[in-house]
Formats: structure tokens, C-alpha cells, sequence
């Protein structure tokens, strides 16, 4: 299920290239993947989210990280990532947990 968080962003767990055409559908402009390809074998890769992302006329952004990496960077390059993307923007990964995380801990820096 999707957790919106503001006007600007929503996030979701794991999306597929052929969800991007109804992604842009539904109003978002940016697409955030924060999750590291091939974390699992079904998952679809980075290239292809952005390829179909493109076709649907969607920023995408790919920034991969697991829990154990979160650090003051990750934080960062988060940061300006949203910061310049067109809104409202949809953030995923396997789950949504880590968007969430991520995205608190930006907050957290006054990053947003």
C-alpha cells in the first residue's frame, strides 16, 4: 500500500516498468529508487525502471542503499535528488521502510 507522506511525495514498495505509463497517470513526476539492483532475483533493474520511466515521461532518480549503509551522505544525495525533482515524486523500495527511513532522516537534517 502506498503511504503518502505530503502533497509531494508518496511512498511505495517495489514498482515494475510496466507500472510507470499509470504512475505518470496518476499525476506523480519523479520516480525515486533507492533500491539496490539485484537485491532480489524477481526484482526488475535499475536501467529497465529508468528506460520505462523515461517512456512515461518521469524524472528518475536512482540512489541504492540498504539499512547498514544509511550514512550522512546517502542522507545528502537524497536530499538534492528531491529537492530538484519535479513533484510530486513516488520513493520506493523492496518494502517502503527504507524510503521512509531515508526520507525521515533528511527531514531530521532540515535537508527538505
Amino acid at each position: 500500500m502506498a503511504v503518502m507522506i505530503s502533497d509531494n511525495l508518496t511512498i511505495y514498495k517495489q514498482i515494475y516498468p510496466s507500472q510507470c505509463c499509470k504512475i505518470a497517470h496518476l499525476g506523480f513526476r519523479s520516480v525515486i529508487n533507492i533500491r539496490p539492483d539485484s537485491e532480489i532475483e524477481s526484482q526488475p533493474l535499475s536501467a529497465d525502471l529508468a528506460a520505462a520511466s523515461q517512456k512515461a515521461d518521469l524524472a528518475y532518480c536512482y540512489l541504492p542503499f540498504d539499512e547498514e549503509r544509511l550514512s550522512l551522505d546517502t542522507i545528502q544525495k537524497f536530499a538534492e535528488f528531491y529537492n530538484r525533482c519535479p513533484k510530486p515524486v513516488l520513493m520506493f523500495c523492496g518494502t517502503g521502510a527504507r524510503a521512509k527511513l531515508l526520507y525521515q532522516s533528511a527531514l531530521m537534517q532540515d535537508l527538505l
